[in-house]
């Protein structure tokens, strides 16, 4: 018979392993959003797509979902990582306005923004749901520079890859 501990750890294995896959799942989507053409609408796709990874995460981790905070906090979210990678976050989309390869250019660049920045989200929204915290006692100024870390870490990345 399994002791407590030992289906605790395979639970908490269990969890880290869902929400390695929402993560990752998220950033192809991530990506995928930056090929709309329309700019500044692909920003709105991202958005979505981070808004739907928190929900998964918050699912995986037992956490009940409040949509209104969540918006808020991706949104709050974005901005903090915008003002860091101010490039992937206004100029990217805006690129897209350039007539012939403004619009490559620009889904390359929210490209490799979007991923970092889901990456950076889905870790700070893991940490803090491992930490026993919740969607609606999440504080996007408490982990900005936990955020700017992960999002750092995920540009870094991308540039080795």
């Amino acid at each position: 018979m399994a002791t407590a501990a030992a289906t605790e750890a395979t639970d908490a294995q269990d969890v880290h392993e869902v929400s390695g896959k929402v993560i990752a799942r998220a950033m192809g989507w991530s990506a995928a959003a930056a090929i709309v053409p329309v700019p500044y609408l692909d920003m709105a796709a991202l958005a979505t797509v981070q808004v739907k990874m928190v929900r998964d995460l918050a699912d995986a981790y037992g956490q009940d979902r409040n949509d209104q905070t969540l918006n808020g906090t991706i949104s709050a979210l974005l901005g903090t990582l915008g003002a860091t990678s101010v490039s992937g976050a206004l100029v990217g989309p805006a690129i897209k306005l350039i007539p012939g390869g403004g619009s490559l250019l620009g889904s390359v660049t929210v490209g490799a923004f979007g991923s970092a920045a889901t990456y950076a989200i889905g870790k700070v929204f893991v940490k803090h749901f491992e930490s026993g915290g919740s969607i609606s006692n999440f504080s996007a100024e408490k982990v900005t520079e936990d955020l700017k870390k992960e999002f750092s870490a995920a540009k870094s990345a991308n540039k080795s890859s």
